[in-house]
């Protein structure tokens, strides 16, 4: 998910995010109950946000991006 520079700062990345975890929590493709995702390790306004959502770092790491996890 990526949010254009010009809508940042808008809340749009929060909005996209909480639709996509309520979405995943139907179980829309199976009973799995972890979400995964990758961010920047230099985005630190990205990772706060999927912080904030309870996501958690990993520690898995591929070139600059950081895994981050959630179970829902």
């Amino acid at each position: 998910m990526m949010i254009d520079e010009s809508m940042q700062g808008k809340g749009c990345g929060s909005d996209a995010l909480d639709l996509v975890l309520d979405y995943i929590r139907t179980k829309p493709f199976g009973d799995s109950g972890r979400v995964a995702l990758t961010c920047n390790k230099n985005n630190p306004i990205a990772r706060r946000l999927y912080e904030s959502r309870g996501f958690s770092v990993t520690g898995v790491e591929d070139d600059d991006e950081i895994e981050l996890v959630l179970t829902v």
